[in-house]
């Protein structure tokens, strides 16, 4: 089935690809020179990712996709997960900055907790808006 592809699905993809970008040229750079507290880059990787997520989320509710919700779950998740462990691979080439198994986990946190958060909210709301519904139904008898 072919489905008409709307404008503002466009440009939100294009809005997470430009954040997907941006953490791309972030990760190019040397942040030697930039003092953290211990563990700190765990958190900014959990909510840089996080981040991402929350946009392919975004991205996907707006799309003509009728998939099963466990999926509008589990790709954006996936797809963050797996752009966590491609940015640590491009750190292997840049100088001063090291592959790490937990900023990788980090990544994968930050969009499981965003993906799980996003899911929560668009049901809520679908509940709320079932429930208008009802009472405009019920208004009108």
């Amino acid at each position: 089935m072919l489905h008409k592809i709307r404008v503002h699905w466009i440009f939100r993809c294009l809005l997470t690809l430009a954040y997907a970008a941006a953490i791309f040229l972030v990760s190019s750079e040397d942040t030697s020179s930039i003092p953290l507290p211990l563990y700190i880059d765990k958190v900014v990787h959990c909510v840089e990712f996080g981040i991402l997520c929350t946009l392919i989320c975004w991205s996907i509710s707006s799309g003509c996709i009728g998939a099963k919700s466990i999926y509008r779950i589990v790709l954006p998740i996936t797809l963050t997960s797996i752009y966590g462990a491609t940015d640590e691979f491009h750190q292997s080439f840049t100088p001063h900055r090291s592959v790490e198994f937990l900023d990788w986990v980090a990544d994968t946190t930050g969009a499981t907790i965003a993906g799980f958060t996003w899911q929560a909210l668009v049901r809520r709301r679908r509940g709320k808006e079932k429930s208008l519904a009802m009472d405009e139904t019920m208004v009108k008898m």
